[in-house]
């Protein structure tokens, strides 16, 4: 079964705010609402309006349409292939700064 779309941003919510490191009292704190507010939100007794869903992106640098979007459960997430996608990419990056340093 989908999860509704109050699921999907409460759990983003939670994921992108921790990704941060904000607890929930702090992030309440600097969006200046109730030091429970985010609580409240994360555990599905208030829905924020879209002006404190802007202020949450802002905040946590991401973009508004993220906490919308169904993500990949962490269960499924293929460790072998972020290595190697990382790998790669830091790779190139690396290669280029070297190129930049010798010229």
């Amino acid at each position: 079964m989908k999860p509704s779309l109050e699921t999907v941003f409460r759990d983003n919510l939670r994921f992108y705010r921790r990704r941060a490191k904000l607890s929930q009292e702090r992030l309440s704190t600097l969006l200046d609402k109730n030091i429970n507010y985010i609580n409240m939100i994360e555990g599905g007794k208030s829905i924020p309006p879209l002006s404190v869903i802007e202020q949450i992106s802002e905040l946590l640098h991401v973009e508004p349409h993220c906490f919308l979007e169904m993500r990949e459960p962490i269960e499924t997430f293929n460790k072998l292939q972020f290595a190697e996608e990382a790998s790669a990419l830091i790779a190139a990056q690396s290669k280029e700064i070297l190129l930049r340093l010798l010229k």
